[in-house]
């Protein structure tokens, strides 16, 4: 696409046994990451994206897991089942803001990809992305020219399987995003008329 690229870090990035965590600004952080992350990483998306038009047969040729999010009953056998893949080795790639807006800013953070990781014992490893909410907003879809950055942490291993454990896994991760990203801290949930993207 012709823009300027700057990836450091990604040797901290294991072939297995780890949960990769991202920000989420715009249709372009699937792609993005796809690029870079080695091997075939299994990216964690919330079902209401499956039957989508352009992010549900990209996510799908990527070999996406779709989660629920509000039936319990079936949020927990998916939970169980992404589970399942982390204790096989797979590497899981989440995007726990859920949904991304025009407003920069860093949203709270579901807890599903520190659930699991805590759960499995699998290291996070945080991934601090910048530019692609100014390349690609939310409601357009012609990229414009803007420098994108990529940036791998090091790994956080969960201290414990408890929920205390999993929020300081969070708390954590999240601290590494938000030092990175560039953009504010807006600590909110998503609302139901944001948009939709890959969440954990």
């Amino acid at each position: 696409m012709g823009v300027p690229l700057s990836i450091s870090g990604t040797e901290r990035i294991p072939r297995r046994d780890a949960v990769l965590v991202f920000n989420h600004s715009s249709y372009i952080d699937v792609l993005l990451v796809a690029a870079f992350v080695p091997g075939e990483p299994v990216f964690v998306a919330k079902k209401e994206l499956a039957p989508q038009k352009f992010a549900g047969p990209l996510l799908r040729r990527l070999g996406a897991v779709f989660v629920e999010r509000y039936e319990i009953s079936t949020s927990v056998a998916d939970t169980e089942a992404v589970a399942r893949l982390a204790r096989e080795g797979r590497v899981l790639v989440f995007f726990p803001e859920g949904s991304f807006t025009r407003r920069p800013g860093l949203s709270e953070f579901y807890l599903g990809a520190f659930k699991i990781a805590a759960e499995t014992g699998r290291q996070v490893i945080p991934g601090v992305l910048r530019g692609t909410r100014a390349m690609m907003r939310s409601d357009h879809w012609f990229p414009r020219r803007a420098a994108i950055g990529v940036a791998i942490g090091e790994p956080i291993l969960p201290a414990g399987t408890d929920f205390a454990a999993v929020l300081r896994l969070r708390d954590a991760t999240r601290a590494v995003i938000l030092a990175g990203c560039g953009e504010p801290d807006i600590r909110e949930l998503v609302k139901p008329n944001q948009t939709s993207g890959p969440e954990g």
